[in-house]
Formats: structure tokens, C-alpha cells, sequence
């Protein structure tokens, strides 16, 4: 079932790759993105990584914590990730239990899409490659931003793999703490 903006956040307990445990009532009073992602050689889920990487100072300077999930478990995301600087957390659900939460959902032809997608050719060309397959490749991206009272501010369910939610979104929620 979908989320929309003004709905409770759900609640999660999940641990990141540093061993830090994040709970959504650790983000009260303060405003998050939530990015659900597929598994951690996903060559469209690592450039993503990077643009959510490169905008960070900006999304960090205007209040806006960052919070990437991935199906992967911790050692296939710490094998991807632990020798990148990534400056915020990224944590495994390999049970899925927030993809289900949140209503993240998988489709064939939101895959098959990519195929024909200028951003999957971006994201060769930006050197990110396919590598091991460790989880659903069929899941599409959704992403969230949640306001200080843990409600769902604005919501973005992909219909295909190559996309998330516009940075622009992420930009003015940041400078604002509005939609």
C-alpha cells in the first residue's frame, strides 16, 4: 500500500554500515530523506549514491538527514561502499521489512525500461557497472521525505529503475522544511 504526504512515517530500526542502529524516532524535530535503492552493485543505485553524495553539503547545510537503504545485506553493501566516502548512512534490509512498510513495490517492465533509458547509459558512462546480483532486480526506487513530526512530507514511487525523486525536491524541502 502506497504512502502519501501526511501519512505517519513508519516506524524502522535498521542498522548502517558504520554499526550505527537509526529509528525513526531518532529523526524527530529534525527533517529526513528516506531512499529505498535495489542491491548495492546496482550500476543506477550507485549513481544515484554519488548525486545524493554531491548534494549532500548543500541538503546537510539546510537540515535535511539522508538515509539510504538498500536489499542487500551488510557485507555485499560494505564490499560497495566501505572504500567510498559516502557522508551519510547507508544500511542494509535484506528481509525487506521497510520495503514493505513503506510500500516499496517491483515490476518487470519498470525494469525492462531501463534498457531503452538515457540515465542507465549515464551511469555506464559514469563508470558504475554492473557487479554481483544480490538481490530483486525488479525493484523500483521510492523515496521520502519525512517532516520533524515523522509524517510523510512528499512521496516518490518510481514506475522504473532509473529514476528517484528530483533533486530539486530534496533541494527545497531542505531550505524550507516545507513541500
Amino acid at each position: 500500500m502506497r504512502l502519501k504526504p501526511g501519512d505517519a512515517a513508519p516506524s524502522f530500526e535498521v542498522t548502517d554500515l558504520a554499526g550505527v542502529v537509526h529509528r525513526l524516532e531518532d529523526y524527530r524535530g529534525k527533517r529526513l530523506l528516506l531512499s529505498f535503492h535495489r542491491y548495492a552493485a546496482c550500476p543506477l543505485c550507485n549513481l544515484h549514491i554519488h548525486e545524493l553524495a554531491t548534494e549532500h553539503g548543500t541538503l546537510h547545510a539546510g537540515g535535511l538527514s539522508l538515509l539510504a537503504i538498500f536489499k542487500s545485506g551488510p557485507e555485499r553493501l560494505a564490499d560497495q561502499y566501505e572504500s567510498r566516502s559516502v557522508p551519510f548512512p547507508i544500511a542494509a534490509d535484506p528481509e525487506q521489512k521497510m520495503y514493505i512498510a513503506y510500500g516499496v513495490e517491483s515490476s518487470v517492465a519498470g525494469m525492462l525500461k531501463a534498457f531503452v533509458h538515457p540515465r542507465a547509459m549515464k551511469a555506464f558512462f559514469s563508470g558504475f557497472m554492473p557487479g554481483k546480483i544480490d538481490a530483486s532486480t525488479t525493484t523500483l526506487p521510492a523515496d521520502f521525505l519525512i517532516d520533524e513530526d515523522l509524517r510523510i512530507a512528499r512521496v516518490y514511487y518510481s514506475d522504473n529503475i532509473t529514476q528517484h525523486m528530483p533533486i530539486a525536491w530534496m533541494r527545497d524541502f531542505s531550505a524550507s522544511g516545507s513541500t
